[in-house]
């Protein structure tokens, strides 16, 4: 996810599967809420409201992830848009730049070889002002701009699909000690885009926690964990899941 210069947000999607890059575009005034219950803002104003609550691009990756239900994992500000590009000038400036961006160096050098072998006629742009996703109206600050009307289709959600979680056919359960309703029904839509099966939500007791990933295979613990920034467990899951993520009164504060 990135934070484009003119104030837009790209999402760009690198599938090696296919050898394709696709990026999406969420217009600079498009009204979304804001992770952590910091109210509604134009998504072009989320990257500075972040950095004002010491935050980073982390509160715009929270805020991609659960407004849209999309399981964006690695944020970062404007030349890293060269990734998504492609052209060699973009990407060494993607690499080579100091930028803020929870990219490590290992994770740019790799993003940019890929994409430096990606066709053009492989790179899709999706810009949802084109679309009939979005409803032009009066914001909430009275200045004109976009609301979603509807969730986002599947053509757009399978793209964050990750193959080795989908055809693993992972199961997951949900331990609920949020104290709180809805929060873990929406944790298992972002969890089911991203491949896996929520077989089960738990409620239990309150906890002044925030959140922790188990699991047998440690890639999809890894995923989990990123994509909820969740501390990863030692040990297995409860019965004969294949994940588990427990969820406290401190992650519900933050989603």
């Amino acid at each position: 996810m990135v934070n484009k210069k003119d104030g837009d947000v790209l999402i760009a999607v690198f599938n090696p599967v296919v050898n394709e890059v696709t990026s999406i575009t969420i217009p600079k005034n498009t009204q979304l809420k804001v992770a952590r219950q910091l109210g509604t803002w134009r998504a072009g104003s989320v990257w500075q409201l972040g950095e004002n609550e010491d935050l980073e691009g982390r509160l715009l990756q929270e805020t991609i992830t659960y407004h849209l239900k999309l399981p964006v994992i690695a944020w970062a500000d404007s030349p890293a848009e060269g990734f998504a590009n492609g052209g060699l000038v973009a990407l060494v400036k993607a690499v080579s730049l100091p930028y803020k961006t929870n990219l490590k160096m290992g994770d740019r050098i790799k993003l940019a070889f890929f994409s430096f072998g990606v066709k053009n006629f492989k790179r899709e742009e999706i810009n949802l002002a084109e679309t009939k996703l979005l409803k032009k109206t009066r914001l909430i600050d009275g200045e004109e701009g976009f609301v979603l009307i509807s969730g986002l289709p599947a053509s757009i959600l399978a793209l964050f699909s990750d193959i080795e979680i989908s055809q693993k056919d992972v199961s997951v359960l949900i331990r609920n000690a949020t104290g709180k309703k809805g929060v873990p029904e929406q944790v298992g839509e972002i969890i089911e885009v991203l491949g896996a099966k929520v077989a089960a939500i738990k409620k239990e007791e309150s906890e002044k926690f925030d959140c922790m990933v188990l699991g047998k295979d440690q890639k999809a613990v890894e995923k989990l964990a990123q994509v909820f920034s969740c501390e990863k467990g030692k040990g297995l899951p409860s019965g004969s899941f294949d994940l588990e993520i427990k969820i406290g009164e401190e992650f519900a504060r933050r989603f």
